[in-house]
């Protein structure tokens, strides 16, 4: 028999051409699985990008010492009304205490501080305004009541602070530099502005933040060289309009004397009652 003829359309290949077509296939089977892990880390690293916090932008430094104080000076008119809560603590040879407390103030003129000791106890009610001071203590159903001036606060707390500084010890403000020639020093620190005054002796050093505009760091230095009011100002939260630090703190030196301030939560410029009446069965000592 004739066998059938072979399909002239199918050429035999060498072992050398099967090799090649299989290497053929295995780069380009090799290629994709690239080209797929490639795609797929590229996915991960955006998705992380996307994901992980933005770093603040540090801008440069190139701001003169008039433009610094007065973006500061913007910032802190920004603040009307402050409400919040968190930790409050005064340490002195004395005694230290410690506490929870609850804020309402209002600048320029009002706040009232609800200071509550351990297991959550309502110790006590500051109320401080232009007109009266008033410390409730009521554990013991005692109000102190007095001129809003440093000599009632500083009978009370031992502490050499007068009516705006404790204002200021809330809302993270520093007393600025009545005399702008009496600067002898501006400079850039570490990202931070630093500007220092000497008037009639005393030494005023500001540590600032340029990006919020926020003193982080206050001296005040006597003609002997010896600090009279150390203050940090730290944690800041910017995630507000106005940035706005969780950690206060007001040290006095020469008298072991600070105070503390953390907050748990804030907020600006809502609106606040600072009204306090005392009961009517208190007894009153004036100062």
């Amino acid at each position: 028999m004739i066998g059938k003829p072979s399909n002239p359309l199918v050429i035999a290949r060498s072992p050398r051409q099967k090799h090649s077509r299989v290497n053929s296939a295995t780069k380009q089977s090799r290629s994709q699985f690239y080209t797929y892990r490639d795609c797929f880390v590229l996915l991960i690293v955006l998705m992380l990008t996307g994901c992980a916090p933005q770093k603040q932008i540090t801008h440069e430094r190139n701001l003169g010492i008039d433009a610094v104080l007065a973006r500061v000076r913007q910032r802190n008119e920004a603040i009307h009304t402050l409400t919040g809560n968190g930790s409050i603590s005064v340490e002195s040879p004395e005694q230290s205490a410690s506490g929870s407390f609850d804020l309402m103030l209002r600048k320029p003129d009002s706040v009232l501080v609800e200071i509550h000791g351990p297991f959550g106890i309502h110790a006590a009610t500051l109320a401080l305004n232009r007109q009266q001071f008033v410390f409730f203590n009521r554990m013991q159903n005692v109000a102190f009541i007095g001129a809003p001036d440093g000599k009632t606060i500083n009978s009370l707390f031992r502490l050499n602070m007068q009516f705006d500084e404790i204002l200021d010890a809330f809302t993270g403000e520093f007393p600025l530099a009545v005399n702008p020639d009496s600067l002898v020093r501006f400079d850039v620190e570490n990202g931070l502005y630093v500007a220092t005054y000497k008037d009639h002796g005393q030494v005023r050093e500001y540590h600032i933040d340029g990006d919020a505009f926020l003193i982080t760091a206050y001296r005040l230095v006597d003609a002997e060289g010896k600090a009279i009011v150390t203050a940090m100002a730290s944690r800041t939260d910017e995630s507000g309009a106005i940035p706005m630090p969780r950690l206060l703190r007001v040290i006095f030196p020469a008298e072991h004397r600070s105070i503390t301030v953390a907050y748990s939560d804030l907020h600006l410029n809502d609106s606040v009652s600072c009204g306090f009446t005392l009961p009517a069965d208190v007894q009153k000592e004036y100062r």
